[in-house]
């Protein structure tokens, strides 16, 4: 069993948060590479040829996308919504039946229609900003946020290819082992959630490099792109697959 140590003298606290941002920097900076260069429709999108190559990865996150697309439809609703009031006003009955307020009265008056555009133009960027939040919370409250951990973790374990295993996992390792292991092993490492997440995400790109480099030693003539392609029985059988055949050569 493995020993709670205390954190390192030489690292501060604060030094958790300082890690976990530092992946965290990481996610925006590949999103924004992925999005710039369009590898996520190469991948995910409906009309890709490679979409079924993909498919393992996309049945697992697929879940997690339908409250992104609420909270972005929620947050366009709400912003046209503001601004069409900002034109009709409220709606009222009249003698003639119903009307929008503002559309009712009289706007000849050429101060008072410049000072509704100005008006207009100083409320956009608070109408952004409340549609922003109300959209941002909508998908928060509508996400399973341990789930999508947990799905995340295991992502590099999946059969086939996997996008996000191509775009993070060689990072996170990078960043992973520049940070001493007494960090991961600590007291305050092993409680805090994120740190654990880091490392168990960490661990599957390991296995999954590690299954991807066995295929290239043991096939010579194999393109690397083919040894990323793992068989539908995924990560973890293909790895037990290779070190049986592997312990039961060297007793032959």
């Amino acid at each position: 069993e493995d020993r709670l140590v205390d954190w390192p003298n030489k690292m501060p606290p604060q030094s958790v948060q300082e890690i976990t941002q530092r992946f965290f920097n990481i996610v925006q900076e590949n999103i924004t590479d992925i999005s710039r260069n369009g590898k996520h429709k190469e991948a995910w999108s409906n009309h890709s040829s490679k979409r079924s190559q993909y498919q393992e990865e996309l049945s697992i996150l697929s879940p997690h996308y339908q409250p992104f697309v609420w909270g972005v439809g929620t947050a366009i609703t709400l912003f046209a919504t503001f601004r069409i009031s900002k034109y009709t006003g409220s709606l009222r009955k009249t003698a003639n039946g119903y009307t929008f307020e503002n559309l009712a009265k009289n706007t000849n008056n050429d101060n008072k229609t410049k000072n509704n555009s100005l008006s207009d133009l100083t409320s956009i960027p608070i109408d952004i900003l409340l549609s922003l939040t109300m959209g941002a919370s909508a998908a928060l409250f509508l996400t399973d946020e341990e789930k999508l951990k947990e799905d995340l973790v295991r992502v590099p374990l999946v059969s086939g290819r996997s996008l996000v295993a191509q775009e993070f996992c060689h990072d996170f390792i990078k960043e992973y082992n520049n940070v001493p292991s007494d960090i991961w092993n600590s007291r305050q490492g092993m409680e805090h959630d994120s740190m654990q997440q880091i490392k168990k995400f960490v661990e599957n790109c390991e296995k999954r490099q590690r299954l991807i480099d066995i295929r290239l030693e043991q096939d010579d003539m194999m393109d690397p792109l083919d040894a990323e392609y793992i068989p539908s029985s995924g990560v973890l059988e293909q790895l037990e697959l290779y070190e049986n055949n592997n312990t039961n050569n060297n007793e032959e």
